[in-house]
């Protein structure tokens, strides 16, 4: 099992856009590119059309996901793979190898090591794959490392992920946005 983390910043400026700013709120299609808001009311249950359930052992840098909610079927779903020209609302950035501080013998170093490591290098790779720094951005990063249960099976992965905090969702990557 992975530790994970969502970590917040907080926004110094609005999200800009360089499209005509007219937006149809009932529309349930989104140009390639076009951020949405997804509208207030009850999600369906279940992946959305062309998902492919993906554990996080199994994720890679520049697929595009949704995360399972309110879904009684993705119970050992960790995230659903989408197309990045599908609307969806994260994208991974990154899956690296942690290389930090370890215990005595190799053992779990504890979560406090591998996320101060995870934290640094998310948003290392975060700056060079959106384009800006994470701390001017108005996207956040979410994170996953190994838990002393993983750790135990030689996992050593930590998986930076990029998200629109506002709930939007694109139908394009987020690589090269400056956002």
């Amino acid at each position: 099992m992975f530790g994970a983390i969502a970590m917040a910043l907080v926004v110094a400026t609005p999200a800009c856009s360089s499209g005509d700013e007219r937006v149809d709120p009932t529309s349930t299609t989104a140009a390639p590119g076009e951020i949405t808001t997804a509208p207030s009311t009850t999600a369906p249950v279940g992946p959305p059309i062309g998902a492919v359930a993906e554990g996080l052992r199994s994720v890679q840098a520049g697929q595009c996901y949704v995360p399972p909610k309110n879904d009684p079927d993705a119970e050992d779903v960790a995230v659903w793979i989408v197309d990045c020209g599908v609307p969806h609302s994260h994208e991974i950035v990154d899956v690296v190898t942690y290389d930090g501080p370890v215990g005595k013998g190799g053992r779990y170093p504890g979560s406090g090591f591998i996320q101060e490591w995870a934290d640094e290098a998310c948003a290392a790779r975060f700056e060079s794959f959106v384009g800006t720094p994470w701390t001017r951005s108005d996207l956040e990063l979410e994170m996953w490392w190994p838990s002393p249960d993983s750790w135990d099976r030689s996992d050593r992965r930590v998986i930076c992920a990029v998200f629109d905090p506002t709930g939007a969702t694109t139908t394009a990557t987020f690589r090269g946005t400056r956002r």
